[in-house]
């Protein structure tokens, strides 16, 4: 159980210093610099922390248009391409031409828009169009007569015959170039003495007069020849900057390196933001692990010999960053309680004591020794093949161990990949959730008990720690009592004993939870106040029940599957391979949705249960000023 030890880390150097004394302080990754106190904020440093926000904007932005051509690995769990800093130095070098390639890939952009809105445009013209692609003439040709009046127009379809018949023996035309859904487009051409006439007439059947655009001296044929020929330049020029494209996406990796080049100058100008300076020197402070203190101070002093370099222990008035260490097993749980929330700088790390717990309730939930098995074997090999570091493989390494602990709990449960292959040893083992269904009840509350009761004696230590005795004995040993006694009440042969622990523990509680009150009846009725919360007990006794939900699902879930399975196994070789595929993908399936509510409901048992019975949140995460980018992994000039 370790909170790093931090250290007030205090910078006093020549202004023109800073630079490389930043440098060195991100390349070591073990600086967190905080706020210049107050009493200097007059004379905050003007450094502008959006220095490069919009290039790193910009390339975030072409970095998303080129995806579909990037052809680098995925980043996963920090396995970044490593830059050298020769290649990196290059990049920056270049970075002008890398900037304009962008500035390009932007102009492209907006012609593909404006293509795109050309496109648009034309299909709708053309669209619009096809109903009429039956008119031979132009609008020019239908003004062109001098004896004769043509217009163009619409009317339902079903109208048409009724207005030929009622203008039949009129010096009329009414030709049919074509339809619009339910719409019959027509031409007329009607003789000047009966024009009135003509229109009267189908302005009665719902004539509407129509005019298409695009044809006043082009037949509609013709303009949709036109429209169409349009269309294939806008695809052959949308098809030439695709190419266009396809080339600029030959400098991604540059793109990636400067972004995380200009993201590693953000750092340096928000930490600069947060320093004082004058004309000549300027002032930062931050934490430092108390470890890595005299090292940082030294290597500030080589690169800057006239700098000042303080460290000193934090003030009372002061709250460190927290930033938790613990060993490989340990330290694979820390996600957990990060997750929750980091505890106090003056508390304490529970890491330590609840990973082999969250571990076990893990493996009792998915208590099948075939997929901890797995477990165990697939993700050692999974970091091993993608070289996953130690500090980026923690939710995996934290699985395996529920792997292996899913193994011993699956042989409990006589569970492997939904068969049940142990033979009954004794009376009792292994345990049978579906048969004999009490005893694991039973085991699941008897841990549960065991897991609060680690909680209490975390509490324990803490309050001995603090030198608080009495809150020992009324917080922690009280409690202690009168659970144990109530246990032991519900056996035949403790219910003596049970009983006299119950009443000291019950006693203690009375007299000792409102040792601060003066008042012996406020005292008293605080006691009974506190003896209510035995419910609240209860209740967290009971949650340990999803431990016996939890694993006779995943059994159940995988003999229903294997029994579904063994129907189609008794058919003939193609039904056999269909079969091993079935079982593969469903037991797969099985494990997925059952790890994650282990992982979820063993977290929950965590953060409700376990920490609530002692944890002290409010711990501010160690954030150093590091060398952590998006996209690669640049290696500082030393680590050359």
């Amino acid at each position: 159980m370790a909170i790093v030890e931090m250290q007030r880390l205090t910078l006093l150097a020549l202004k023109s210093d800073r630079k490389k004394l930043l440098s060195a302080l991100q390349a070591m990754g073990c600086v967190e610099v905080t706020e210049a106190p107050d009493e200097v904020q007059e004379y905050a440093a003007q450094a502008a922390p959006a220095h490069h926000a919009q290039h790193l904007t910009d390339i975030r932005w072409a970095l998303q248009k080129l995806a579909k051509y990037d052809t680098d690995p995925k980043p996963i769990f920090g396995t970044f391409p490593e830059i050298d800093h020769e290649r990196a130095q290059d990049v920056l070098a270049r970075s002008q031409d890398v900037l304009g390639l962008i500035r390009r890939l932007e102009a492209i952009e907006r012609r593909r828009g404006e293509l795109l809105a050309d496109e648009v445009r034309v299909r709708a013209a053309k669209d619009a169009l096809e109903p009429w692609r039956g008119l031979e003439v132009s609008m020019r040709d239908l003004t062109s007569l001098k004896t004769t009046d043509q217009f163009l127009g619409a009317l339902p379809a079903r109208n048409l015959p009724s207005v030929l018949d009622a203008l039949h023996g009129q010096p009329v035309t009414i030709t049919q170039v074509g339809q619009d859904r339910d719409r019959a487009l027509v031409h007329v051409a009607a003789h000047k003495s009966d024009v009135e006439a003509v229109r009267q007439a189908l302005s009665a059947h719902d004539f509407t007069r129509e005019t298409p655009a695009d044809i006043e001296d082009r037949t509609p044929a013709q303009a949709i020849a036109a429209h169409e020929a349009r269309l294939a330049q806008v695809e052959a020029e949308r098809g030439a900057l695709d190419e266009e494209t396809a080339t600029l996406a030959q400098a991604i990796r540059d793109m990636k390196v400067l972004h995380d080049l200009f993201e590693l100058e953000q750092k340096q100008a928000v930490a600069m933001q947060r320093s004082a300076e004058t004309d000549q020197a300027f002032l930062l402070r931050g934490w430092v692990p108390k470890r890595a203190g005299a090292a940082v101070r030294q290597q500030l002093l080589n690169l800057s010999p006239s700098a000042m370099v303080a460290l000193q222990e934090p003030q009372e008035d002061e709250n460190p960053s927290v930033q938790l260490q613990n060993g490989p097993f340990v330290g694979s749980f820390e996600p957990v309680v990060e997750g929750f929330s980091l505890p106090d700088y003056r508390s304490v790390d529970p890491t330590a004591l609840m990973a082999p717990f969250y571990a076990t309730l893990f493996g009792m939930m998915l208590s099948d020794a075939g997929y901890g098995l797995l477990m165990a074997i697939a993700i050692p090999i999974y970091i091993k093949v993608k070289k996953i570091k130690m500090d980026y493989s923690r939710m995996l390494r934290l699985l395996m161990y529920g792997g292996l602990a899913t193994i011993i709990w699956g042989i409990a449960f006589n569970t492997v990949f939904g068969f049940n292959p142990v033979p009954q040893i004794t009376s009792w083992f292994p345990f049978d959730p579906v048969n004999r269904p009490l005893e694991v009840m039973v085991l699941c509350m008897g841990v549960g008990v065991l897991h609060l009761f680690a909680g209490l004696g975390m509490a324990a230590y803490m309050n001995i720690k603090r030198g608080d005795p009495l809150a020992v004995l009324g917080d922690q040993v009280g409690w202690a009592l009168l659970l144990v006694g109530l246990g032991l009440m519900l056996l035949p042969d403790t219910q003596r004993i049970g009983q006299i622990l119950a009443l000291v523990g019950a006693g203690l509680i009375l007299l000792l939870t409102k040792r601060g009150e003066r008042n012996p009846i406020k005292r008293i009725f605080g006691g009974l106040g506190a003896l209510y919360g035995i419910s609240s007990w209860v209740s967290d006794i009971l949650s340990y029940m999803r431990l016996f939900g939890m694993g006779l699902a995943t059994g159940v879930i995988g003999m229903v599957f294997n029994q579904l399975i063994g129907m189609v196994w008794a058919g003939g070789i193609f039904a056999k391979a269909v079969a091993v595929v079935l079982f593969v993908f469903s037991h797969l399936f099985n494990l997925g949705i059952n790890a994650l509510g282990a992982y979820v409901h063993a977290s929950r048992l965590q953060y409700i249960e376990f920490f609530g019975k002692f944890f002290e949140d409010g711990g501010k995460p160690f954030r150093p000023l590091d060398m952590k980018t998006r996209y690669v992994s640049i290696q500082s000039a030393k680590a050359q």
